[in-house]
């Protein structure tokens, strides 16, 4: 089978036969946004579940049915009948019935919105599941899709774009990808040979902080710095006061007119220092929020 037009990455490539090799039982493609992960994992599950298997169901997985038809199916299956497939789609049945070279396999499609999805898979037995966006599915639908794949022979496919570095996801398939004989590669727009550098570029202006470093260097890591983007370091932080204190801690008032202010106290000898009967409050720093003009 031929691609006319197309061309590959060095990473694309690997996507597309690692199933040849028997080491792996599952892959997982993460990484930039239009990295050209989407499309080759499709295409190699495609070549995969034809070049391997016959008369077997497999799963395709998104976070809703719509977005996986507008993600991937859009525009593989185009791709697919130029290479000789044919594929019939039974909308109504949210199946796809593909056939190449005497071969006929069925793909059924799912969506992983809630946590209710799980029961839409439960029962079905697969020789194959393709998670698109897995980190947007809920766990117990991933784990109910991954629990289907009793055919011998089976594997899996993921594919996401990064979270936060505590999602479960990347806690117990990315990091532990050698325990589950997972191959992982990270892609990064570079690994995309559609994108022209301007386009590059483009995306590489569109994104700061947090977001570029998901979707442009497509690290898997979580929003840090302030939370008050108007603080000032040297207007609203005091050193702390002297004394015989030998803890520091903080209340909120529940009178204050002040949301969110915190208000420090001295504690000496494991109790918090007492004036006459009454806690001593510590000068509180900076300046009132009604009169810099700031909503917190």
């Amino acid at each position: 089978m031929t691609i006319e037009g197309m061309h590959f990455s060095r990473k694309q490539m690997r996507v597309l036969t690692w199933w040849q090799r028997g080491d792996w039982e599952a892959i997982i493609c993460d990484g930039a946004v239009r990295s050209g992960k989407t499309f080759a994992m499709g295409l190699s599950f495609f070549l995969w579940a034809q070049g391997c298997f016959q008369g077997k169901q497999f799963g395709l997985c998104g976070k809703t049915i719509g977005s996986l038809r507008r993600n991937l199916l859009a525009e593989l299956i185009p791709c697919l009948r130029r290479m000789g497939m044919t594929v019939r789609e039974r909308r109504s049945e949210n199946l796809l019935i593909v056939r190449y070279g005497g071969r006929e396999n069925r793909f059924l499609l799912f969506g992983g919105r809630d946590e209710s999805s799980a029961a839409l898979i439960q029962g079905s037995t697969l020789a194959g599941i393709l998670m698109d966006e897995t980190a947007l599915m809920p766990r117990s639908f991933v784990e109910q899709a991954i629990a289907r794949c009793s055919v011998p022979g089976s594997r899996l496919w993921f594919n996401c774009n990064p979270e936060g570095p505590q999602h479960w996801f990347y806690q117990e398939w990315i990091l532990k990808a050698g325990e589950r004989k997972a191959l992982r590669l990270r892609f990064t727009m570079a690994d995309n040979p559609s994108l022209t550098p301007r386009i590059r570029a483009r995306y590489e202006r569109a994104y700061s902080g947090v977001f570029y470093r998901r979707f442009v260097l497509g690290e898997w890591t979580a929003a840090q710095g302030l939370v008050y983007d108007f603080f000032d370091r040297e207007r609203d932080a005091v050193e702390a006061p002297e004394g015989p204190f030998d803890q520091w801690a903080h209340f909120r008032g529940l009178r204050d007119l002040q949301p969110g202010v915190l208000r420090p106290l001295g504690q000496e000898g494991g109790r918090l220092v007492p004036d006459g009967g009454v806690l001593l409050r510590l000068p509180q720093g900076g300046a009132p929020a009604d009169r810099r003009g700031v909503r917190r």
